[in-house]
């Protein structure tokens, strides 16, 4: 067994020692970076942060503050906006349809 099996065999030990059979969908899988969510929609780190602070997609923060993203849903999106990450962006209130 490799390390990364290892991280994940004992970090679903963890969890279900925290949640039981319940454990909240958000950490029930891969979580991913800010810069691999940036990469999927080709966006900025910051604005895939911003997305997330505005809740337009779903994220957990780790106990040093960082944000992750749990694959499954962001797999869902990129389904959903053809990986047009545009369609996540709010409309500016000064814009004009023409």
């Amino acid at each position: 067994m490799n390390s990364s099996e290892t991280q994940d065999n004992q970090r679903k030990q963890l969890l279900t020692s925290l949640f039981g059979s319940d454990v909240p969908a958000e950490l029930n899988g891969q979580l991913l970076r800010t810069s691999d969510v940036a990469a999927l929609f080709q966006v900025s780190e910051r604005t895939v942060s911003e997305w997330a602070r505005r809740g337009r997609i779903p994220s957990v923060r780790t106990p040093g503050g960082h944000r992750r993203y749990p694959v499954d849903q962001i797999r869902d999106l990129l389904d959903e906006t053809g990986a047009a990450g545009s369609e996540l962006l709010p409309l500016r209130s000064d814009s004009r349809i023409p």
